[in-house]
């Protein structure tokens, strides 16, 4: 979630692989080879560079497994769909060939050394500056040295600000950058604390602000809150000096994740 569960997570570099995921420079002429100009051609109606380009399609070589996601997400304001394929190529040669993909595909990539992940996976994402639509990869090695790759299509155009509320759970006073993200019958959201909040100041509010509309805090597991089918859980972690507060919410569930 996608990824922008992505938004809530620690970064970390990206592969080690000697290609720079940068735009490619355009080629300069061999040494002794003079540059020639273009002719002009007869009009045939529409020119290459007015002609619509084809839609961008993944390109997963070796597939051995694709999983359509149920649904569109919206990630902080973002539609978002998500994709997961495996391979049985090798990690680096299946960078390489996606990141090939999006060169040919003429989308703009930051040079890999901005290239960040939202996990300790290696992440490559595109844009594509015309349409507005960003490309991302989440490269997950198995055991078997087959790769999984998450794939991501995030419409920028599309973007709304996601407000400072949320319909399904409260915030704490004082809650600061909130992130979340939407999927079929499941939500997350994620937001840092008032400063000097602690992780049990944070489990006390939930118990008062749930109790009156139905919820019930599990007996056996702190943080997890039903209501009939609905299942909210609470949780913390320390970022720096900030005491982030993530919680989930699902529809339809009967036992603890």
């Amino acid at each position: 979630m996608m990824m922008s569960l992505l938004l809530s997570l620690a970064l970390s570099a990206g592969p080690s692989i000697s290609a720079d995921a940068g735009s490619p420079a355009p080629r300069p002429p061999a040494r002794g080879q003079a540059v020639v100009k273009p002719q002009a051609l007869p009009d045939a109606g529409v020119s290459e560079a007015e002609a619509p380009k084809a839609p961008f399609r993944w390109d997963i070589p070796g597939k051995v497994v694709w999983v359509q996601s149920p649904g569109p997400q919206v990630s902080d304001g973002v539609p978002m769909n998500l994709e997961l394929a495996r391979t049985d190529w090798p990690l680096n040669a299946v960078i390489q060939h996606i990141m090939e993909s999006f060169r040919k595909a003429g989308f703009y990539m930051a040079p890999m050394r901005e290239q960040r992940s939202p996990t300790t996976e290696p992440m490559l994402t595109a844009l594509d500056v015309e349409k507005l639509l960003a490309y991302t990869v989440i490269f997950q090695e198995n055991a078997d040295k087959s790769v999984t790759l998450i794939l991501g299509t995030s419409n920028m155009s599309s973007y709304k600000p996601p407000g400072t509320t949320l319909s399904w759970a409260p915030l704490m006073p004082g809650a600061d950058g909130l992130t979340r993200s939407d999927l079929e019958g499941a939500h997350l959201a994620v937001y840092a604390a008032k400063p000097g909040t602690t992780e049990e100041q944070v489990f006390d509010y939930y118990r008062e602000a749930l109790k009156p509309v139905g919820y019930e805090e599990d007996p056996d597991e702190k943080g997890l809150f039903r209501r009939g089918s609905e299942l909210l859980i609470i949780s913390t972690r320390t970022e720096e000096t900030r005491l982030m507060v993530s919680l989930r919410h699902r529809l339809g569930a009967t036992n603890a994740p």
